[in-house]
């Protein structure tokens, strides 16, 4: 059985929601308890649909072991996965309904009671594989990250990948946390496992390149910060940065143009309106100068660059 990977708060990892639909929505109910018929408190209750990419719900089992979720759109066919430390996974597709609450309660078995091959009691799980192990530590990981155990976190990710070697979460993980307590070699290091086996993870090259700068190997950095521009140009730092660099070459037009994207696509990222109404006021553009001078005012009205700000306003009028 293949065990569900939850994603960090922490490490700003975010799922798509998807949009209300009048009149097809379907709750989920039930009870999780153990062998013994005792509540299970904890239990980490997950719904997802192979109808929708990336549609996850959770939720965690109160004291008396109960849980419930709303979905969006009960036509849909839907899995239940039930997890937690120290009991074997179980996960069973079911069809909920629009107009009554499908109860689905659960029993988890521990490993030592699990049975090891066919004929075992209903709804049991085989022991998880190599990967079910590697997931279940990386989620562990989450949970501590989530609760601001970085130590305790940092120790499952890496029991993660020591299980499986070819999980890229758990390597971007690592990344993350080496980051926080500037261990730049590591940066570079998890980063680069992380990229090679997911070229999607393209947010670590912003990272890698700073850690790579840090440690004072210039070309490096210069790579890993093209790597992060090419896979990211149209973000508000990079057309910010953009900006700047055509500003400080004097390039007024460019830096206008570059600078006014990324207002519009960030309104409240203060320095780029600040830029932009030096930039507009050297073309000459006063009424958008004066716009971005008060905006900039507006949004840090003690910020490093208010005095000035606050002296070029009355030349734009």
């Amino acid at each position: 059985m293949k065990t569900l990977l939850r994603l960090s708060a922490a490490l700003a990892i975010l799922m798509t929601a998807l949009p209300a639909q009048a009149g097809t929505q379907g709750r989920v109910t039930g009870k999780v308890t153990d062998s013994a018929g005792k509540p299970i408190e904890g239990v980490t209750v997950t719904v997802t649909t192979p109808a929708i990419k990336n549609f996850k719900l959770s939720t965690k089992t109160s004291s008396d072991g109960r849980y419930g979720l709303i979905v969006n759109d009960a036509t849909l066919p839907y899995r239940i996965h039930f997890e937690k430390e120290g009991y074997v996974p179980v996960e069973s597709e079911k069809k909920l309904s629009t107009v009554e609450i499908k109860t689905v309660d659960q029993t988890l078995l521990k490993p030592s009671e699990a049975p090891a091959g066919k004929g075992g009691s209903p709804g049991a799980a085989a022991a998880p594989s190599g990967n079910d192990q590697a997931a279940l530590a990386y989620n562990a990981g989450v949970d501590l990250m989530n609760s601001g155990d970085k130590a305790g976190a940092d120790a499952k990710f890496r029991e993660a990948v020591g299980k499986n070697p070819d999980l890229p979460q758990g390597w971007q993980a690592l990344t993350s946390l080496a980051y926080d307590r500037k261990d730049w070699a590591h940066v570079v290091e998890y980063g680069q496992k992380a990229t090679d086996l997911d070229p999607t993870m393209t947010s670590l090259y912003g990272m890698m390149a700073d850690a790579a700068a840090k440690s004072g190997d210039k070309k490096a950095a210069a790579d890993f910060r093209k790597k992060f521009e090419d896979a990211n140009p149209d973000t508000p730092e990079m057309l910010y940065n953009k900006g700047i660099e055509a500003f400080n070459k004097k390039k007024s037009k460019d830096a206008e143009d570059f600078l006014a994207k990324a207002v519009e696509a960030k309104p409240d990222f203060a320095l780029a309106h600040y830029y932009l109404a030096l930039s507009a006021m050297n073309n000459k553009h006063n009424a958008v100068a004066r716009e971005h001078f008060q905006k900039y005012l507006e949004l840090d009205p003690n910020g490093s660059e208010a005095g000035t700000a606050k002296e070029l306003l009355p030349l734009v009028k």
